[in-house]
């Protein structure tokens, strides 16, 4: 399988969105999801106008709205239903610049490792050959993730970088099916759908570059439409749980993985579709090994007696208890070639 190699280019470096100047909209696809809604609140801010993907036409209205109350009024978005459809995009992408690939299902809905990998792995192709029928299209930034390169190992052990690759979880998945961790289904399909979209590149060598970005676990506030619990995206669910009572002092200060803020997150996509530099490479990005002890901490801080006002059942846990060992992310030099420096530790959501 193709990796991309550290400063390598892939497909056309020489008319980046940079020189050109993206005179027509970027399309975000996914545009009302978490991270992908600060995408678009930032490249709006920027000037950029803005084709976002929604799953329905109340979605994007809704969006739509939510952005013009914010004094921009150069989104609009076109519904794509079934992201299987090998022609998902097709009109989606006509006449675009570039594209932010967001959308990819996480959530525990589902019954096989299929309804992970599936959507997953043929949206994200969908995309590309949707794009190399566009002459226009440039750039293509694709949300993937730290699940994509993480593997289960002692903790303290481990460094990974955005040179490795989780095999394990594919192993897992291959070994065991519907008898597998169900978060290796996740990690799989984000796996699988990533070097999908390498693979491609390789292959058919189309006229624009690619750039995929690695989160690991994004906390932070949200912009998107959340009208009830049941409709929060999964981390952010998860605190949630913590806020209202649901999750134990155990939970609390468990090893949580590495934190980063949507925010920064959403800052990342858009440097990496605009820099020429960007063209071709993997980026991660990582503020700190965390527990959601941590985040409690600041809930029940005495200045934060407003939060305990809204949610008096916040799971206390074990106030002040040390972040226990585990595996690092080592993303200095994605964020050096982006030039980030993360300006939020996603203390709250």
């Amino acid at each position: 399988m193709p990796v991309p190699a550290e400063g390598s280019t892939s497909g056309s470096s020489s008319d980046t969105p940079r020189r050109r100047g993206l005179t027509v909209p970027v399309l975000v696809t996914g545009a009302s999801g978490y991270i992908a809604s600060w995408i678009c609140l930032y490249l709006l801010e920027q000037g950029y106008a803005i084709r976002g993907t929604t799953r329905n036409e109340k979605k994007g209205e809704w969006m739509k709205q939510m952005y013009k109350d914010r004094g921009y009024d150069k989104f609009d978005y076109t519904v794509v239903t079934d992201l299987e459809n090998d022609d998902a995009f097709g009109e989606a992408v006509i006449g675009v610049d570039a594209i932010v690939h967001t959308a990819s299902p996480f959530h525990w809905n589902v019954e096989k490792p299929d309804d992970f990998i599936k959507p997953a792995v043929a949206g994200t192709v969908s995309v590309l050959k949707a794009a190399s029928k566009e002459p226009r299209v440039q750039r293509i930034v694709i949300t993937s993730s730290y699940a994509s390169i993480l593997e289960n190992r002692e903790p303290g052990s481990t460094t990974f970088t955005e040179a490795d690759w989780n095999q394990q979880s594919i192993d897992e998945v291959n070994e065991k099916g519907v008898d597998a961790w169900r978060m290796h289904w996740y990690r799989a399909s984000k796996t699988l759908a990533e070097r999908a979209a390498w693979d491609y590149m390789e292959k058919n060598k189309p006229t624009f570059d690619l750039v995929t970005i690695c989160p690991p676990y994004v906390l932070g506030p949200i912009i998107h439409e959340a009208a009830s619990p049941g409709s929060l995206n999964t981390s952010i669910a998860n605190w949630y749980s913590f806020l209202t009572g649901q999750k134990t002092e155990e939970d609390a200060t468990a090893p949580a993985g590495i934190l980063c803020d949507v925010r920064d997150v959403a800052r990342c996509h858009t440097k990496a579709l605009l820099l020429p530099e960007a063209a071709g490479q993997r980026f991660g990005i990582a503020t700190r090994t965390f527990t959601l002890q941590v985040l409690l901490d600041h809930v029940h801080d005495p200045s934060n007696a407003h939060l305990l006002s809204v949610f008096p059942k916040t799971v206390r846990g074990v106030p002040g208890k040390e972040v226990p060992p585990q595996n690092w992310f080592d993303c200095s030099r994605s964020l050096k070639t982006l030039g980030i420096t993360p300006t939020h530790e996603s203390r709250t959501a």
